[in-house]
Formats: structure tokens, sequence, C-alpha cells
């Protein structure tokens, strides 16, 4: 499980600095454009373009600390292991909100694959991360 834990947290990282990128330059992009709006429906779209790539960053970061922290923790830091373990459950609960919130008006079978696909990695993080802790024992 340790070595699950650890290609999960690459993972993570490798998301959370992708994601950054993405973010950083749709507000770049948002900042560029914002003199070219000049209907109030192309204001409200880069408003909603804008706002989204704040949110993307703060998942970016926050994938980031849990691939880190997940790193650490299989590499035998019981303290990030325990910090993964909660940011686990939170990308999870993260996870099942946007899910809902996608699903929510047009529930198509495409959206529903979508859900579980990005579903997947935080339960196998979760999972892998609670047997990384569960091996160590009561240290």
């Amino acid at each position: 499980m340790k070595k699950m834990l650890k290609g999960l947290s690459v993972l993570q990282i490798v998301i959370g600095i992708l994601g950054m990128a993405v973010a950083i330059a749709t507000l770049a992009l948002g900042k560029l454009m914002d003199s070219e709006a000049e209907m109030t429906m192309q204001q409200q779209a880069l408003t909603a373009m804008m706002v989204s790539a704040v949110l993307g960053m703060v998942s970016s970061v926050f994938n980031f600390g849990c691939g880190y922290c997940g790193l650490k923790g299989a590499g035998g830091n019981l303290k990030k292991l325990s910090v993964a373990i909660r940011m686990g459950w939170l990308g999870l609960a993260a996870a099942i909100v946007s899910g809902v919130l996608t699903l929510f008006g047009d529930v198509t079978i495409e959206r529903v694959y979508m859900v579980a696909a990005s579903s997947v990695v935080p339960v196998l993080f979760l999972v892998s991360a609670i047997s990384v802790k569960d091996s160590y024992g009561d240290y």
C-alpha cells in the first residue's frame, strides 16, 4: 500500500501543478479579455471564468498539499500521514459535492460516469493512506 500511496501522491502533486498552471493562464487570459468585454453578458461570462480560475487555484494548492503529505507519510512521517488522511477526507467530500452539483439538473449517463471517475483518485488515496497508517500500528 505504501507504493500505491506514493504513486497516488505523485499523481496528486502533478495534478496540483498542472491545475495551478491552467488557473494562472486562465487568470492572465481573463485580464487580457477584460478590456474587450463590452456587453453585460460578456462581462458576466468573464467574471464566472475568473471565479472558476480562482477556485481551480485553491483546488490545485489543496491537491499539491495532499500529495506532498501523502508522499511524506508513505515515507514514515506519521504527522504528515495524519494530515494526508484528513485532507483525503476533505478531498473525497469535495469530489462528492462537485459530483452532486455536476448532476444537478441534467443527469445523463456520461455525467454519471464523469462523476464516478472523478471520485476514484480521492477514494484510492484515502484507502491507501489509512492502510499505511494502520500498518505502522499505534506509534
